[in-house]
């Protein structure tokens, strides 16, 4: 601590750590916290791509063709959307890549062999339960049936979101349940008939229901 604090004085005997105390209390604070960044616009390519300062990063692809405000700060760089999503990558250095594959989900749900060549890159970004789904696909079909299942699982995380899809996948791993059956909304069977259409010789007969997950048993003991 600076001596003078204790030792200097005023006019009055005041010390200037005192004065200092009694002004600091009266000091206004800022209206919003200094963020040091540089504010920049950025172009959005038709790859979902944006170049900055010579590194490329990734954004959804809905965003392609847009231009967007970027801030560059000393370890982050954040596209703000329209809508106001942010997103935050690690900066890069000039020449170098921050690609996130979750961006380009809605393209890989429909080009299940675009999902093949960028697949080790996915699994990292989608982290668990997906690399277990695409094990479970492997283990039971060709390479690009495979794929093809997989992507309709990253359909269903476009649409419905991961809060909804990845606990009805940890569901169906752990109980053996198709996943593909486990990710069907509900209410979209065939609707209960009314008590009074059903025959009266009918009413109390029960009839179990199977389960899909009876099949694949049969059909890898089949195998």
């Amino acid at each position: 601590m600076d001596a003078r604090l204790a030792t200097g004085r005023d006019v009055a005997g005041e010390t200037i750590g005192t004065r200092f105390a009694a002004e600091t209390s009266q000091f206004r604070s800022l209206p919003t916290p200094f963020i040091a960044e540089a504010t920049t616009i950025g172009s959005v390519s038709p790859r979902a791509l944006v170049r900055l300062e010579g590194a490329v990063y990734s954004v959804p692809c809905r965003w392609a063709g847009l231009d967007l405000i970027a801030r560059i700060g000393a370890t982050t760089v954040t596209i703000v959307g329209r809508d106001g999503t942010r997103i935050v990558h690690p900066r890069k250095r000039f020449g170098q890549r921050a690609i996130d594959y979750r961006h380009y989900l809605p393209e890989l749900a429909r080009k299940p062999q675009a999902v093949r060549q960028v697949l080790p890159e996915l699994l990292r970004d989608l982290g668990a339960p997906f690399p277990a789904v695409w094990e479970h696909f492997q283990a039971a079909h060709p390479p690009r049936e495979a794929a093809r299942l997989f992507a309709k699982v990253l359909g269903q995380l476009e649409t419905h979101g991961v809060d909804r899809v990845v606990p009805a996948i940890e569901t169906a791993l752990s109980t053996g349940t198709p996943i593909l059956l486990a990710l069907t909304p509900a209410g979209h069977g065939t609707p209960p008939l009314a008590q009074e259409v059903v025959p009266a010789s009918l009413r109390d007969l029960d009839v179990p229901s199977g389960c899909a997950a009876d099949y694949d048993g049969w059909l890898a003991e089949a195998v």
